[in-house]
């Protein structure tokens, strides 16, 4: 299955719950995850040093982003983006909340598919993020540009995307 047309896990459970898929869909899906992950483990092992260049890009790209905004706001625009259902990026943001895992782990700098937070802006209520992911080279990648608002419930949701 297409990487770019996986559902991130977070989806498949969602859709589960909610009787939207049957539970072999919702292993299947959760399987074509985990080879994938499995897949890039495989290729950092091939070449460890690519691997530790693209860490240290993606630290260096996370303290950036950590300069002006702290980690609680960034956890929770990730998390709000991992909830769009035609979001390729989804696939590698779904566990921002989780505090354990370090905020390099959801960017990714030199490793297709890339996943890169050009501009980032977030305020009280509102939030414009501006994302490139897709391939390698700047004309495969997708740009946009979103915008989040607060709900009643005090939750980032999508407002707008161009």
């Amino acid at each position: 299955m297409n990487p770019q047309h996986l559902p991130s896990p977070n989806r498949l459970f969602a859709w589960y719950k909610a009787g939207k898929i049957t539970r072999a869909q919702w292993l299947e899906g959760m399987r074509h995850q985990f080879l994938l992950a499995l897949k890039e483990i495989e290729q950092d092992r091939e070449n460890p040093k690519l691997a530790l260049m693209e860490s240290w890009r993606c630290k260096a790209a996370a303290r950036r982003l950590k300069k002006d905004n702290t980690e609680a706001e960034l956890r929770e625009i990730f998390m709000s983006l991992a909830e769009l259902d035609d979001f390729p990026p989804a696939n590698y943001l779904w566990n921002a909340d989780q505090l354990d895992v370090p905020m390099y782990c959801f960017l990714r700098e030199k490793r297709t598919p890339v996943l890169r937070f050009t501009k980032m802006q977030i305020r009280r209520l509102t939030a414009e993020v501006e994302i490139e992911y897709g391939g390698l080279k700047s004309k495969k990648r997708m740009r946009e540009s979103i915008r989040l608002r607060r709900d009643w419930r005090g939750v980032m949701v999508v407002e707008s995307r161009d």
